[in-house]
C-alpha cells in the first residue's frame, strides 16, 4: 500500500448505511406492535378504517339509489325505514369530491360529501305549450348544482346505518 487512504464512501457503505435507516422504522414499528398497547391501538386503528370504508360503500349505494328511483332500496339504509326521506325534484346524486366522516366513540358518526344533484322541476302551466310538452313527456326544468350530503350514521349490530341524510346547498 502506497499510504493514501480513500476516505470517501463507496456505493456499498451508501446502500448499508440506507438500508439500516430505513429498517430502523419498521423495527420501531414491529416494537411497538409487540407490546399489549401498541396491539389495542393497531387494532383500533383498523376497526376504525373498516368504518369509515363502510359508511363510504353506504354513501355510495344511497347516490346510486337515488339515482335509480329506488325509495324502497333507500329505506333499507335507513336504521329507522321511516325516516328515509330525498327530496321530490331529485333526479340523480353524483359523489364527486373528498367526505369528511367523523366516528364518535359512543356508535354514531357523521360525514359531509360533496356532490352534484340533478334536480328536474315541472314548468308551471301557463298556457298552451306548457300542457303539449307535459303531454310529450317534457315541461320539466332540468338542474344541476353543487350540494352536500350530510349524514348522521348509527351503528346497530356491528353493521352502520343512516340515521339521517339530507342535501345542503353548498356555500
Amino acid at each position: 500500500m502506497n499510504g493514501f487512504t480513500n476516505k470517501r464512501g463507496t456505493r456499498r457503505s451508501f446502500f448499508g448505511h440506507a438500508g439500516a435507516a430505513l429498517a430502523a422504522p419498521l423495527a420501531a414499528t414491529a416494537a411497538f406492535a409487540g407490546e399489549l398497547d401498541g396491539k389495542r391501538y393497531i387494532m383500533g386503528r383498523r376497526d376504525t378504517l373498516d368504518d369509515v370504508n363502510a359508511i363510504r360503500a353506504l354513501q355510495l349505494t344511497f347516490a346510486r339509489l337515488v339515482g335509480a328511483g329506488s325509495g324502497e332500496g333507500i329505506a333499507a339504509l335507513f336504521a329507522e325505514p321511516a325516516r328515509a326521506s330525498v327530496e321530490e325534484h331529485v333526479r340523480s346524486l353524483v359523489a364527486d369530491g373528498d367526505d369528511a366522516i367523523t366516528i364518535f366513540t359512543d356508535g354514531t358518526a357523521s360525514a359531509r360529501l360533496p356532490c352534484t344533484v340533478t334536480t328536474a322541476t315541472p314548468i308551471e302551466s301557463c298556457g298552451t305549450l306548457v300542457e303539449m310538452a307535459r303531454l310529450q313527456g317534457d315541461g320539466l326544468v332540468v338542474r344541476s348544482e353543487r350540494r352536500v350530503l350530510v349524514s348522521a350514521f348509527v351503528k346497530r349490530h356491528g353493521v352502520w346505518k343512516f340515521e339521517s341524510a339530507k342535501l345542503e346547498v353548498q356555500a
